[in-house]
């Protein structure tokens, strides 16, 4: 979720060091896949971005294929139980390069472009209800629709290194900047930071509140980041922080992390 080039490396370097990817095992395997592009958790799975397509995490080290169509997929949200994305298309199809926005309604077996088709590559995609902010990797823009990715509005470079989307209010989300978090309830025409003494680093908004990790612990919010409360310490700094309704999961080091209690209690995948 980081779009400045030199964190993006980072964090992709971080994210292959995590999974332990190399280039020379099985199709099941993490290992299978030349390149990692993040992990996200939709409903109660596990899902890895790939450069040969989007994979179920099973285990520690075992995924199976979602669909058929292997895209190259860089950004990748929810809104509902529809799946939306974006990237490149898989080696050999006539999609058009890049894909735009796409959404699948089938949990990721078929995908349908939306818009954008052919202009914009978006290196990471937030969302909630009806709203999507995308990060164009091209133009480094950030870029907001109302309505479900239909249609689009610029606005202007992006300057932050991940976004946490209201479940409940439109056009209103969290946005960290230089580890300090802004507030806006118009889509980000303005914003309002948010005084906390906590270094921030990754953000999700859920319906039951804001999630956050600063440092080596895991935070939670239920006024919109006003007043915070930790949940969990990790032994290690987290690296990812991604989360449903249903799970929730953090990766430290080379150790992947999931919790079904909102963050209270994590258990190490195997």
């Amino acid at each position: 979720m980081v779009t400045k080039s030199n964190k993006r490396l980072a964090l992709l370097f971080a994210i292959i060091t995590i999974l332990g990817i190399t280039n020379n095992a099985s199709a099941s395997t993490l290992d299978s896949v030349s390149h990692i592009h993040h992990v996200k958790v939709v409903e109660n799975k596990v899902l890895v971005l790939t450069h040969e397509g989007l994979f179920e995490l099973v285990g520690k080290n075992e995924m199976k294929l979602v669909g058929k169509d292997k895209l190259d997929v860089m950004g990748f949200t929810t809104l509902g139980k529809a799946l939306f994305a974006s990237g490149h298309p898989s080696q050999g199809s006539k999609m058009p390069n890049p894909i735009g926005l796409v959404k699948s309604l089938d949990g990721g077996s078929t995908w349908k472009a939306i818009s954008l088709v052919g202009k914009v590559d978006f290196h990471f995609l937030e969302g909630a209800g009806s709203d999507l902010y995308g990060a164009d990797s091209q133009s480094g823009n950030l870029i907001y629709s109302a309505d479900s990715g239909k249609t689009w509005s610029t606005l202007g470079a992006n300057t932050f290194t991940d976004i946490a989307v209201s479940p409940d209010m439109p056009a209103m989300a969290v946005a960290i900047n230089n580890s300090e978090l802004l507030l806006t309830e118009n889509a980000f025409k303005s914003t309002t930071k948010i005084k906390n003494a906590l270094k921030f680093t990754q953000i999700e908004w859920r319906n039951s509140g804001l999630y956050a990790l600063s440092g080596s612990s895991l935070y939670k919010s239920t006024n919109s980041g006003k007043i915070w409360t930790k949940l969990s310490t990790f032994k290690g700094v987290p690296g990812i922080l991604s989360a449903s309704d249903q799970l929730m999961l953090v990766t430290v080091g080379s150790d992947i992390y999931t919790s079904t209690s909102g963050g209270k209690k994590f258990k190490i995948l195997s």
